[in-house]
């Protein structure tokens, strides 16, 4: 289904191709060296899965989009950005490919596209806990609002943003042929004043399915309807799924606000994850990702241009592991099991083509078996700043490692050295009789640095040329010690 959709953009974007269109192209070739065989962090992750973890590696791309196709009261828009990576990884897709129709605010898209959520600051965040932009764009089709909508009757005081999609997840995974249902929504209010708060909820699910042991899983409109509406499934779907809920459901609540102090411009975020209904009473509120970003105007005599902190807790899970005393035993007869990113079906976790499709501090097993390290204590931050027509952008990340529950798999630090958690039950066993214990293991330290230069080269004439060098820095026994180097070209025709 996903490559008869993106076969039928394309037809489509000859068709609809007309001279009032604006058209931007450009064409990219890059190298990394690293010194292991291992790509530094920071190169591999958060760039659309568009660079492959194994080191060193040559990339071209070539994209091309067209935007402003004015067909009656429709406005349509196209892209293509195709990659290609040769080497041990090599590759030949298309990274986007997608037709965007709107008009009176409201948009329908379909294809591969670049799609975050929740809000966050793209181009410095550690990585959204729903969607960043670490894994490569997801086949979708998707129904929503292109910006911060009115509320009538409001005078422009309430606002909303949100869409819903329907998603294929592929077969490189341990349950292949998945479906992912998606949406997010919002609610600003403010208007005018300089202060905007704003809160929202972030739901995504993942259903259906080939899996190893329970066969096909329904994808029928009833399922659906379970699968929107968080209710469980009927006879045929698998046993835990008849019990609690159709899916593997998780998400993010998002609360923050936007403040305006004359040309400058701050947000602050905090988002908190969601794995089961617990986590909609928010009873887990340790657990969140807080930002700060700031941005400032050109006019200032600071060298920096944008500025970004994060801060990174997971630890809490919903507490100790403990006897489900008074809760929903329909999901666990234990509590303090949330084991964000994981799911006992759907066993290869929020990953889409081997990387996160949320935080990338949230790394999968090398044998696409799940997030092995979702339990994180992390700092960051990261800044832009521009001097004259070269813009340097930096990142450095701290993070605490801590494994997760019940899995102590990587690294392998020793004979009896626990990473994460050791469980001493099986909490899907139904003949156990024991409250499950744990042996808190060691955690894992890890740094990643990233500094980047884009800066124009004016050797031909009436053309624009960028040269783009970058280098980055790995320390740690989680993402490995390496140093790397990036450094290509960028051409955007005028």
């Amino acid at each position: 289904m996903p490559r008869l959709l993106l076969s039928m953009l394309f037809f489509l974007m000859a068709a609809v191709h007309t001279s009032t269109a604006q058209v931007q192209t450009s064409i990219e070739t890059s190298g990394i060296i690293s010194s292991t065989d291992t790509t530094p962090f920071w190169f591999q992750s958060n760039r659309y899965g568009m660079y492959a973890p194994d080191g060193s590696q040559f990339m071209t791309r070539f994209q091309y989009y067209s935007n402003q196709n004015e067909v009656g009261i429709f406005n349509i828009q196209f892209g293509a950005d195709m990659i290609a990576r040769p080497g041990n990884n090599s590759t030949l897709n298309f990274n986007q490919g997608y037709l965007n129709i709107h008009a009176f605010g409201v948009e329908l898209i379909a294809g591969r596209f670049h799609n975050t959520s929740p809000l966050h600051d793209d181009r410095l965040s550690m990585g959204s806990l729903g969607i960043s932009t670490n894994a490569s764009p997801i086949p979708q089709i998707r129904l929503g609002l292109t910006d911060w909508t009115p509320i009538p009757f409001t005078k422009e005081f309430l606002k909303i943003k949100g869409h819903i999609s329907h998603g294929w997840l592929g077969s490189r995974r341990y349950t292949k042929d998945l479906l992912l249902h998606e949406k997010v929504g919002h609610l600003r209010v403010g208007g005018n004043l300089p202060i905007n708060i704003y809160a929202g909820l972030a739901h995504y699910v993942k259903w259906g399915g080939n899996h190893p042991e329970y066969g096909d899983i329904p994808t029928r409109w009833s399922d659906f309807k379970n699968v929107f509406l968080a209710y469980p499934g009927d006879e045929q779907t698998p046993g835990p799924m008849q019990t609690y809920v159709l899916g593997d459901h998780l998400g993010a609540w998002d609360f923050g606000f936007f403040l305006d102090i004359g040309e400058t411009n701050i947000s602050l975020y905090r988002q908190h994850p969601l794995e089961s209904r617990d986590n909609l009473k928010l009873k887990s509120l340790q657990d969140a990702l807080t930002g700060i970003s700031i941005d400032l105007p050109e006019t200032s005599s600071l060298p920096v241009r944008r500025f970004l902190y994060e801060y990174l807790y997971t630890k809490y899970q919903d507490g100790p592991r403990r006897e489900n005393f008074g809760g929903d035993l329909t999901r666990d007869r234990y509590r303090g099991n949330e084991n964000y990113y994981n799911h006992g079906i759907y066993r290869s976790g929020w990953v889409y083509n081997y990387r996160t499709i949320g935080n990338p501090l949230f790394i999968p097993s090398d044998e696409n078996m799940g997030v092995v390290n979702n339990r994180i204590v992390a700092h960051h931050i990261g800044l832009i700043s521009n001097f004259d027509r070269a813009e340097l952008t930096m990142k450095a990340t701290f993070s605490r490692n801590y494994g997760k529950y019940c899995d102590n798999r990587v690294p392998d630090l020793g004979e009896g050295e626990l990473f994460g958690v050791e469980c001493a039950e099986d909490n899907w066993n139904d003949d156990a009789t024991e409250l499950i214990h744990t042996v808190s293991g060691h955690s894992v330290d890890q740094w990643s640095f990233l500094a980047g230069l884009s800066m124009p080269i004016r050797f031909i004439e009436n053309q624009n040329l960028r040269l783009i060098l970058e280098l980055a820095f790995d320390n740690g026994a989680l993402a490995g010690d390496q140093f790397g180097a990036l450094i290509g070209l960028r051409w955007l025709p005028r």
